[in-house]
C-alpha cells in the first residue's frame, strides 16, 4: 500500500486536496494507494469541501511493507506519527529548505518554491494522460487548493504554472468565478465562528530564523475587521505560550497582511525585518506575504548576515 500523508499537526487544504487527488492518480495508474492523516484539518478545508464527500482515512494503523509519500511537506521534524522513515519513496513540496536532505537520501522529490502543491499534482495527472479523472469536485479541490495558497492568485509566488493549472481546472470542471467567491466565504464564516480555534489550528513552531520568532501564526481572511474584534484574546492566546510569537493575518479584501504581535522582541526582529513599524500591536505590510515568504526571507537575511 501507498499511504499518502502530511503533517503531524493541521492538513490544510492545499495537503488536503493535492493527497485525495494523488491517491486517486496511483490508483488508476494500478497502484494501491491511499490518503491517510491522524491530523486535524485547519478552516481551509471548509464545509464546501468537506461536502464534496471525499475519504481521509483516519486512525489509520500502518502495515510493515507500506511506502510512504509526503505531500506539502518536506521537513522530516514534522511528518505524521504514521510515517516509517525508512519507507518513504516520493516527497512532493513547495517548501524549500530541505532539497539537499532529500536528494542525498536518493528519494525521488519534487521540491519546488511554486504556489501551490495542487499545482504540481495537476501536473502529474498531464504528465500521465489522466486528465478525463478530473471531474468536477476533483477539480473544486484543486482549485480551492491553488486558490488559497495563490491568494485568490494574487500573492508573489504564484507562477504562470498555477494560473494555467487554475484555468484548465475551471475549464475542465465547468466551474464559474462563483466558486472561488463561494470558496472563500465559507472559509471566513468557518474562521468568523471560532477565531481562536482557527489560529489555533495554524500555528507552526519552529526555529527558522533568528530573524523571527519560534512561534508563528498565520490565518487567510476575506475580511480582517471580525479577526480584530478579538484582537485582545488573540494576544492572550499567544502570550500564554510563553515565547517570542507573532501572527500573519493576510487579507484577500485589502491585498495586505497584517502583522500582530504584542512581545516586545518579536516587534523588535519583525520591525527589523520588514524596515516598519508596529502601531497597536500590528505592523501593517503593503502586500500580503505568506508565511512560507517571510520565512523564506528571514532565511535569507540570516545567511547575508553571516556571509559578511
Amino acid at each position: 500500500m501507498i499511504v499518502i500523508t502530511a503533517g503531524n499537526k493541521y492538513i490544510d487544504i492545499d495537503a488536503y486536496a493535492s493527497g485525495i487527488a494523488y491517491a486517486k492518480l496511483l490508483n488508476a495508474l494500478g497502484q494501491e494507494a491511499i490518503f491517510a492523516s491522524s491530523a486535524t484539518t485547519n478552516s481551509s478545508v471548509c464545509s464546501i469541501i468537506t461536502d464534496l464527500g471525499f475519504e481521509v482515512v483516519a486512525n489509520y494503523q500502518p502495515k510493515k511493507d507500506d511506502k510512504f509519500v509526503l505531500v506539502d511537506l518536506s521537513n522530516p521534524d514534522f511528518f505524521d506519527k504514521i510515517v516509517n522513515k525508512n519507507n518513504i519513496i516520493e516527497i512532493i513540496d513547495h517548501h524549500t529548505g530541505f532539497e539537499k536532505y532529500w536528494a542525498d537520501k536518493n528519494i525521488d522529490n519534487n521540491i519546488e518554491f511554486i504556489g501551490s502543491v495542487a499545482t504540481l499534482i495537476y501536473e502529474k495527472f498531464c504528465e500521465h494522460k489522466k486528465i478525463n479523472l478530473l471531474d468536477s469536485n476533483l477539480c473544486k479541490l484543486l482549485i480551492a487548493a491553488i486558490l488559497d495558497n495563490t491568494l485568490n492568485l494574487h500573492s508573489d509566488i504564484t507562477t504562470q504554472r498555477d494560473i494555467d493549472a487554475y484555468n484548465t481546472l475551471q475549464k475542465i470542471g465547468n466551474l464559474t468565478n462563483n466558486f472561488d467567491r463561494e470558496y472563500f466565504e465559507c472559509c471566513q464564516n468557518q474562521i468568523n465562528a471560532n477565531v481562536l480555534k482557527s489560529i489555533k489550528d495554524d500555528i507552526k513552531i519552529e526555529f527558522v530564523s533568528d530573524k523571527l520568532p519560534k512561534i508563528f501564526g498565520q490565518l487567510t481572511v476575506y475580511n480582517i475587521e471580525p479577526i480584530l474584534e478579538k484582537q485582545r484574546d488573540i494576544e492572550n492566546l499567544f502570550s500564554s505560550m510563553e515565547s517570542e510569537w507573532l501572527l500573519n493575518l493576510i487579507c484577500i479584501k485589502d491585498g495586505k497582511s497584517y502583522i500582530l504581535s504584542s512581545d516586545i522582541l518579536s516587534q523588535n526582529k519583525l520591525s527589523k525585518l520588514f524596515n516598519n513599524t508596529f502601531e497597536n500591536n500590528i505592523l501593517t505590510l503593503p502586500k500580503f506575504k505568506l508565511r512560507k515568504e517571510i520565512m523564506k526571507m528571514a532565511r535569507s537575511e540570516s545567511k547575508l548576515e553571516n556571509n559578511k
